[in-house]
């Protein structure tokens, strides 16, 4: 019954404003819910606490109040995209699994649009020696079960290239804190867990939720049911709410660790919201979600504290080149842009077999696209066979090599490319057949590309 009331209540605050969800909720993970109707939802995950053998085992209160902080000030950065809604879990470490946690949301709420996505934040908190840290990692996916991945899709001829991003999971390295700035979580928790008359910390208020509740093992209070908020409005720093037992006013959503804003110290939140901006914007595009979406993911580049993290850095290239390409029509001037900074990926990250073949799909596609243009056989097939000795088991990029080879010996395409002296077509058709005879793991390959569960628009 309460599952069911909490469920029908989430629904009747959404039913508020038709067509836009801003949505926050505090959830059990071993009794998950999300909101079924938002496009993008970010799940925060308590971090764990690993500073001392006295750390609370099963869920630690600074650890907690961090999600708390995180989740409040991811809805506020996210609320620019669109439907978005942002969850906090509560739990022990092995009810707040992350992977089981999903697979129970996909087993209540996986029916819908295949545009929807979902980020999930997790993190620890950790000592080295004398030195304390905060260590958060992220990963995004598609709703839906066995998410191949983003991939671009594009035409070459009669053939399709494919390129997937380096990697939807990461972990960001490790960022150094002091035991002051994880005692002043606590208070900043306590000061942004208040719903205020007005935008304004010394208007009257009362603390979000203040409902009757069970008492968890770190001490923390939650409600039987699941709780739930929309949000109605923001103002700077703030979100009005109204939640689900009728309370309603001012919370202050902008987070900071320590004296410096959140995102400041914890640089992967721009990360995490690029994300956000760029799900958003693939499930309703405009010119502002692009332009917001990119602001965040170089702001996660330009911070001094993300050099350490290649793979994250090159995602976040990858991500601002894909949003790119779609803001600007997918037109030659917008391949002709982009592709640097499919290649800034590519040097940011150069051991990843998929970022360096994104980057070379990039730049083929790009050169195709212009007409009148001879393409280089071998040096374009070069690039792909790079990407495969990276690693000989992403089949993606040889599969781009077999297509090249298929597009190459079609009469109709042939004379777009330039060939040496002994690439004849009985050249071309052994080396595409040898590649067909390629073996992983025992295993012939199997040359066709994946299908994204959202396909790639196709340039007008």
């Amino acid at each position: 019954m309460n599952r069911r009331r909490a469920i029908a209540l989430a629904v009747a605050l959404l039913s508020l404003t038709p067509g836009r969800i801003w949505a926050g909720m505090i959830a059990q993970c071993a009794d998950p819910a999300m909101f079924s109707e938002s496009d993008i939802t970010v799940i925060v995950f308590p971090f764990e606490d690993h500073t001392s053998e006295e750390s609370v085992p099963d869920e630690s209160p600074v650890g907690t109040e961090l999600a708390g902080l995180i989740q409040v000030d991811t809805l506020l950065a996210i609320s620019r995209f669109g439907s978005v809604a942002a969850i906090r879990m509560l739990g022990s470490r092995f009810e707040c699994e992350p992977q089981n946690v999903l697979a129970d949301l996909m087993g209540r709420f996986g029916d819908g649009p295949r545009e929807r996505a979902v980020v999930l934040v997790t993190g620890r908190i950790f000592r080295a020696g004398a030195e304390t840290y905060v260590q958060t990692s992220a990963s995004f996916q598609r709703f839906v079960r066995d998410d191949p991945g983003e991939i671009l899709e594009l035409p070459l001829g009669d053939r399709l290239l494919a390129a997937r991003l380096a990697t939807q999971s990461l972990a960001f390295a490790p960022r150094l804190v002091s035991d002051a700035d994880l005692r002043l979580v606590r208070e900043r928790f306590a000061r942004q867990n208040v719903v205020h008359e007005r935008p304004d910390e010394a208007s009257p208020g009362a603390p979000l939720l203040a409902v009757d509740g069970a008492t968890g093992d770190a001490g923390l209070r939650f409600p039987a049911e699941r709780p739930a908020y929309y949000v109605t409005d923001v103002e700077g720093d703030w979100i009005h709410i109204r939640v689900f037992n009728g309370q309603q006013g001012w919370m202050l959503a902008h987070a900071l660790l320590g004296e410096q804003a959140l995102s400041a110290r914890l640089p992967e939140m721009r990360f995490v919201e690029g994300v956000a901006g760029y799900f958003g914007f693939r499930a309703r595009p405009t010119a502002e979600k692009a332009e917001s979406a990119i602001a965040a993911l170089r702001g996660f580049e330009d911070s001094p504290l993300s050099s350490t993290t290649p793979d994250a850095m090159a995602v976040a290239k990858q991500l601002r080149g894909l949003i790119q390409l779609l803001a600007e029509g997918q037109s030659p001037a917008a391949y002709e842009r982009a592709a640097p900074l499919f290649a800034e990926a590519a040097a940011a990250d150069p051991a990843s077999s998929a970022v360096s073949n994104m980057a070379a799909a990039v730049a083929l596609y790009r050169d195709w696209r212009q007409p009148g243009r001879t393409i280089g056989f071998e040096e374009a097939v070069d690039r792909f066979w790079s990407s495969v000795s990276a690693n000989p088991h992403d089949v993606m990029p040889l599969a781009n090599c077999w297509q090249m080879f298929a597009v190459a010996r079609n009469p109709a395409f042939r004379g777009r490319f330039s060939f040496a002296p002994h690439f004849t077509e009985a050249e071309l058709a052994r080396d595409q057949h040898d590649m067909e005879q390629v073996r992983v793991g025992g295993e012939p390959v199997r040359l066709e590309h994946t299908v994204p569960v959202v396909r790639w628009p196709a340039a007008p």
